[in-house]
């Protein structure tokens, strides 16, 4: 920009530039960096963007290598795919898993492969910028009975972790620590008997400063949250139906909570996709069930596009120990492939937005 036109007017026209413009931008000037590296810019970004770029981020293996692709999800999908290299932290680990995907940050979990590093590792990355950080899990006894959740602050846009570690000995108890990234702190928020007498499900939810699991437990199924601004767990009911089933999962759909029901229909098998909306006591609604003609779509639903689309993991017809992704429209009924293929049931996706997270910090382990 012409070093006529006033400061304030300059970084009034930068808050309107893309990601990969600021990125690129900040080696311009000292004054430049100084401003797009500032921390409140950084947080308010996305906040203020007219209209973020959504990415769909694809992860599969091909050839017993881990691959990574991003796919930009607006009218042009899916024309726009570029490959990703995954953050270097994962190539310590072993048994990753994708936690979720927050305002841009998306969350691995997985363990060591030096048995004698007996930390969990979380990676937090932001692929629009190439940044990271890990931040390792402490107190890990059970693998198996230790829960991780991630979200972000809506208050201070601060990334934030929950353990929940339940002690079975001599009486089941939990221990939940919440991480905050901007203090590299671990504070413990409740010790004592379970929330809920349950067995709380891996994978978890994020909306609106909410982190949700499903739930399991004697008198049946529920979902169980936790506030990220208050530290409170509060139980949410789930439709009768759903007591009883123990064969759905949480997901995000369209900004909302949703549950996924998998049964049989006719001999076939098919996905109801539930969502809860505002009022009436926050109740859950069935909007449409998933079915594909001869071909399974029982736990096959990797996620949602920006549209409300819905991404199948869906069997190659010409090759068994092959998937594919495809995409249902649930208006039409139709299913289109968009082209990328890998081994049989490796596939995981995941949305995310173009953001500045992380972009002030250090590519590092925080120790």
């Amino acid at each position: 920009m012409s070093d006529h036109i006033p400061f304030e007017i300059q970084s009034e026209i930068m808050k309107r530039f893309p990601v990969k413009s600021l990125v690129q931008f900040r080696s311009v000037s000292k004054q430049w960096k100084s401003f797009i590296d500032c921390p409140e810019f950084i947080k308010n970004y996305h906040i203020n963007h007219p209209n973020p770029k959504h990415h769909l981020l694809v992860r599969f293996n091909l050839g017993s290598v881990q691959t990574y692709t991003s796919i930009i999800d607006d009218n042009t999908f899916p024309q726009q795919k570029f490959p990703l290299f995954a953050p270097e932290p994962l190539n310590l680990l072993r048994n990753t898993t994708i936690l979720g995907s927050v305002d841009g940050l998306v969350c691995f979990y997985g363990e060591y492969k030096d048995k004698e590093l007996k930390n969990h590792l979380v990676v937090l990355w932001n692929p629009s910028v190439r940044k990271c950080v890990g931040i390792p899990i402490p107190n890990v006894f059970d693998y198996r009975n230790t829960r991780i959740g991630f979200g972000v602050c809506r208050d201070t846009n601060d990334p934030k972790l929950v353990k929940i570690n339940v002690v079975e000995t001599p009486h089941i108890s939990w221990d939940v620590q919440v991480f905050t990234l901007s203090s590299h702190v671990w504070k413990t928020v409740y010790t004592g008997a379970p929330f809920a007498s349950c067995n709380l499900m891996w994978a978890h939810v994020f909306i609106d400063g909410i982190v949700y699991w499903g739930s399991r437990g004697p008198r049946g199924s529920f979902i169980i949250s936790f506030d990220l601004k208050s530290d409170k767990f509060v139980e949410v009911c789930v439709p009768e139906r759903f007591v009883r089933n123990y064969s759905f999962w949480l997901a995000k759909v369209n900004e909302s909570l949703g549950l996924l029901e998998f049964y049989i229909e006719g001999g076939v098998s098919v996905c109801g996709v539930w969502t809860r909306k505002d009022g009436v006591n926050n109740s859950f609604t069935k909007t449409y069930t998933v079915k594909v003609e001869g071909k399974s779509v029982f736990y096959r639903v990797l996620g949602f596009r920006n549209n409300g689309e819905v991404l199948l993991q869906l069997d190659d017809d010409d090759d068994s120990e092959g998937s594919q992704i495809e995409v249902y429209e649930p208006s039409s009924g139709r299913i289109n492939s968009f082209g990328i293929s890998g081994e049989y049931l490796t596939f995981s996706a995941w949305s995310y937005m173009e953001t500045l997270l992380l972009l002030d910090q250090s590519n590092t382990i925080i120790h």
